[in-house]
């Protein structure tokens, strides 16, 4: 009876980590295969201008408006990554100067500043309201698009979801052996 109790759990082990990390692998897999058709198929490149801002998950992004075939589109400039950097300042220490913005070469947006920060200036710093930018789109699907360029990079987002799967798969087999 012990026995069985001790397979039991082992696959219990396996059915808990083993298997929910191979579906992380699957999704970190099919979500860079889709990213590379993507980037491949946005091949064609016309002008856009700034229209407006968009500040979701606190990250100040520019929304670009372009027109294909007679058909407008906008489509929000995405960073592959963003880091913050927050310094403690008073009220009376905080000006304009003490926060800053800038994209370094690998296409991370580096946000600094203090517990305030002004991310409508930031954006209006790094891109004015109604100037031109680049829009690289899939000729066949206009909608597909990146604004300012196409990642040279793919994100990171399917690689932690590959590592990460990998290690629960790895653990999930090892304990279904030890227990």
């Amino acid at each position: 009876m012990f026995m069985d109790e001790g397979v039991n759990v082992g696959l219990f082990a396996f059915l808990t980590l083993a298997v929910p990390g191979l579906l992380f692998m699957l999704a970190g897999i099919l979500t860079l295969v889709l990213e590379k058709r993507k980037k491949g198929r946005c091949t064609a490149m016309t002008m856009g201008t700034i229209v407006r801002y968009s500040f979701a998950n606190r990250t100040p992004s520019p929304v670009a408006s372009y027109t294909v075939g007679g058909v407008s589109y906008e489509k929000k400039r995405r960073f592959r990554g963003v880091v913050e950097v927050r310094r403690k300042l008073s009220p009376k220490d905080w000006t304009e100067e003490s926060q800053s913005c800038y994209i370094s070469e690998n296409d991370v947006l580096h946000i600094r500043g203090g517990a305030v920060l002004n991310l409508r200036a930031m954006a209006e710093s790094l891109y004015p309201m109604g100037s031109s930018i680049p829009v690289w789109y899939d000729p066949e699907e206009p909608r597909r698009a990146y604004v300012e360029r196409v990642p040279a990079k793919g994100s990171i987002v399917g690689w932690v979801f590959i590592w990460v799967g990998l290690g629960l798969a790895a653990l999930g087999t090892l304990m279904s052996f030890v227990l």
